[in-house]
């Protein structure tokens, strides 16, 4: 089936937060958070977690949103994904909030690439945003292909068979992700852009 539609992670993908989201996270749930439990927060559904409640979330989000005003998206993948858009439809899925997201695409002038950004706002579950995707636009499971950095978010796409790409440069490394066993994983978006050109 010919891919019709890329859909993108945010945070670890298309900007590197993962120091950010990390002092934050640590600063929030407390009891001296290392990195490595931060990023096993990430192995799956990191609302489902059960070393993180509502009022954590709650206050993360409070916390985060002035930070992101302040990040710039890079030139070289504002090319990227502007070039891709002229093939195919592009999405965002995350974990964030739409509200943030869409502060932070507005400040760097990047508006007009993705058809829709979905966040906590629409659901916390990955898969269920998944589902709106392919309902909405029409889509088959199989015409599109996510592309994310963390395991967490492979296996809920494996749970509706769809395809990821993992990046091994946001929050996990390529160990961790193989345990998912991804379609691909890329260390570059140059090396992104060559697969997405194969399928």
């Amino acid at each position: 089936m010919k891919l019709k539609a890329i859909i993108f992670d945010f945070d670890g993908v298309i900007h590197d937060t993962f120091e950010l989201v990390y002092g934050l996270m640590a600063e929030t749930v407390g009891n001296g958070l290392t990195k490595e439990e931060f990023r096993d927060l990430s192995d799956g559904n990191v609302h489902d977690h059960d070393r993180i409640n509502k009022n954590h979330i709650n206050q993360y989000f409070q916390k985060q949103g002035k930070e992101y005003d302040y990040l710039k998206l890079e030139e070289n993948i504002k090319l990227f994904l502007e070039e891709i858009e002229k093939q195919f439809t592009l999405f965002i899925v995350s974990s964030n909030q739409e509200a943030v997201l869409d502060v932070y695409f507005h400040n760097n002038n990047f508006t007009h690439v993705f058809t829709e950004v979905l966040g906590v706002e629409t659901h916390t579950s990955k898969i269920a945003k998944f589902d709106h995707i392919f309902e909405k636009h029409d889509l088959r499971v199989d015409e599109c292909i996510f592309v994310t950095d963390t395991l967490g978010d492979i296996r809920e796409g494996n749970k509706v068979g769809l395809r990821s790409i993992a990046v091994d440069f946001g929050f996990h490394e390529r160990k961790r992700l193989e345990k998912g066993s991804p379609y691909k994983i890329v260390s570059s978006f140059d090396e992104l852009e060559k697969v997405i050109g194969s399928l």
